[in-house]
């Protein structure tokens, strides 16, 4: 699945990593075109996005008629149930209307762009398996035996292609020069310190790498706090429920474990997306917030209502002649 996925994000990640190669982007060619692809996605999605926030702005709007509800049948949970569901039918409001399909949208989407994050050979060389497999038996790379997964290989593939050209048969000259500029992308020297994408963060031995866990731990809890302030003051109630304080650190927690456990280049995948996520938070609540949106719907709802008045009258005219 992630394969058929990532496939048309590898056709438009390779042309643009061979255009940037092209100009002259040198070492920093795929990085950029991480950064690209990832705008582009987000830009793509913006329309759900968009969509998202204005329905959860109007079940904001409609959080003050469930509430009266619940005062009203208080101790009558099915008739709270009742009474909810017929005023979310009166106001063709439900659960698709909360953004179900663009979240699959997205969960796809986002699939697509990690399956080619995980393989850049195949994705971005375009190379076919046939070859990957020449290199990883002639690398000597495994695939961890306990999970099954294959995360990582292409990575390890990289890694040590300089040091094992010797030992590779059946790759020509011409992918054998674009293996080792392709690895040149993910090594980058701060100082005297090499930084090495390639590999991943160790968390028993502490590295230069430790700071793409780091950041990808930070730039996660930034999003997630902008969001659970956003939340929080579009719903007081949600304050005393604890588990959302948990959810809130969920995220920034699993993105800290998850990225010692993948090679660094994945890591910065993710702080770049964590980045654009936020950039795009603030502008949803700058140009979309509850109150702009709700105040758009009513003026919205004020139009439709007066144009079928008119148009009441106008046919009682009608009827009178």
């Amino acid at each position: 699945m992630r394969e058929i996925l990532a496939t048309p994000f590898g056709w438009a990640l390779s042309g643009l990593y061979s255009l940037l190669t092209e100009i002259g982007a040198g070492a920093g060619s795929y990085i950029l075109s991480i950064l690209i692809i990832t705008l582009v996605v987000k830009l793509v999605l913006l329309p759900a996005s968009i969509s998202q926030q204005k329905n959860s702005a109007k079940q904001v709007r409609l959080n003050t008629k469930v509430n009266k509800i619940r005062q009203k049948y208080a101790g009558n949970q099915q008739k709270i149930q009742e009474e909810t569901q017929a005023l979310y039918q009166r106001e063709g409001f439900g659960a698709a209307n909360m953004g179900c399909l663009p979240m699959i949208a997205q969960l796809l989407v986002m699939m697509g762009v990690y399956g080619v994050i995980y393989d850049p050979i195949t994705h971005v060389l375009q190379f076919s398996k046939e070859k990957v497999e020449i290199l990883k038996t002639a690398l000597q790379i495994t695939v961890d035996t306990k999970s099954k997964s294959s995360s990582g290989v292409e990575f390890g593939i990289l890694n040590k292609i300089e040091d094992g050209m010797a030992a590779i048969k059946g790759i020509d000259a011409v992918d054998m020069e674009r293996l080792v500029e392709l690895k040149d992308n993910f090594i980058f020297n701060i100082g005297n310190i090499e930084l090495n994408l390639l590999e991943s963060p160790n968390y028993k031995d502490p590295s230069i790498l430790w700071l793409i866990p780091i950041l990808a731990f930070l730039t996660a809890m930034l999003s997630s706090v902008f969001m659970y302030m956003k939340q929080r003051k579009q719903n007081p109630e949600m304050a005393k429920n604890p588990s959302m304080g948990c959810m809130t650190f969920m995220s920034p927690v699993m993105s800290l474990v998850f990225t010692f456990m993948f090679p660094a280049g994945v890591g910065v995948y993710w702080i770049i997306s964590n980045i654009f996520a936020f950039v795009q938070q603030i502008f949803l609540t700058y140009f979309y917030s509850p109150r702009k949106v709700i105040a758009q719907q009513m003026v919205d709802e004020t139009v439709v209502r007066r144009s079928k008045e008119n148009n009441t009258k106008r046919r009682v005219d009608i009827e009178k002649k």
